[in-house]
């Protein structure tokens, strides 16, 4: 870890207060760096369906095959916006692995997880 900026983010993401480690998620998938791709992948894990989401939509921006595994898993996720996340996530890194679980999510209870899950699906069926 040689970059200072971060590793302050990587550090926040244990923050108490969710609102801080919401923002260091975000902060990390602006920077972009591969480097936080583990941590971010703990996040989803977070107590915090807030941290969650922003760890998976930092996720789908880093362009990383190690986070198809666990956004699949997210895709599970009891709160619609950690669902959304994952899925939107997923249009970008998903591969085949991912389709059957997104094509699951088409059926979701809130339309906007059955959009976004029927996007992922065509964007991810582009690319294979």
């Amino acid at each position: 870890m040689s970059n200072p900026r971060i590793q302050f983010f990587l550090r926040n993401l244990k923050n108490s207060q969710w609102r801080v480690r919401e923002e260091s998620a975000e902060a990390l998938g602006e920077v972009g760096d591969t480097e936080a791709v583990p941590y971010l992948i703990d996040a989803l894990q977070d107590k915090n369906w807030h941290v969650r989401e922003a760890a998976a939509l930092s996720l789908g921006l880093m362009d990383d095959e190690r986070a198809v595994g666990p956004l699949t898993k997210v895709l599970d996720d009891p709160k619609a916006n950690v669902r959304y996340g994952a899925a939107l996530a997923l249009s970008s890194v998903g591969n085949e692995t991912a389709l059957l679980k997104l094509q699951k999510l088409t059926s979701d209870e809130h339309e906007i997880v059955r959009k976004m899950a029927s996007f992922a699906v065509d964007e991810i069926k582009k690319n294979i």
